[in-house]
């Protein structure tokens, strides 16, 4: 498997699972969430500004629909990384006290 056939989930996977991953491809994929992120703000700022455009919001839950599941998977992994140090240490601490 080359960089480009990475996935951006795959790339966060392979980085949090302990991998080498470049960091230009661990940029690319976390930047691909980020972009994500910022098209669904700037979609729901245009339903916010005239609420009665049926195409902004139509634009907005196509959005939604497509980035849904992509988001949800970076949070989960934020979030386990974010976790992942206290769960080290607090392995680290009870293979201490058995032994």
């Amino acid at each position: 498997m080359t960089e480009t056939d990475l996935t951006p989930r795959q790339a966060v996977c392979a980085y949090l699972g302990g991998e080498h991953v470049p960091p230009h491809v661990l940029r690319a994929a976390v930047a691909q969430y980020v972009v994500g992120y910022e098209t669904l703000v700037d979609l729901a700022m245009d339903v916010t500004g005239d609420p009665n455009d049926i195409s902004a919001g139509n634009d907005l839950a196509a959005e939604i629909v497509m980035q849904q599941t992509v988001l949800e998977e970076f949070y989960t992994l934020t979030q386990a990384a974010t976790a992942l140090p206290d769960l080290v240490r607090s392995r680290a601490s009870s293979h201490r006290t058995r032994a």
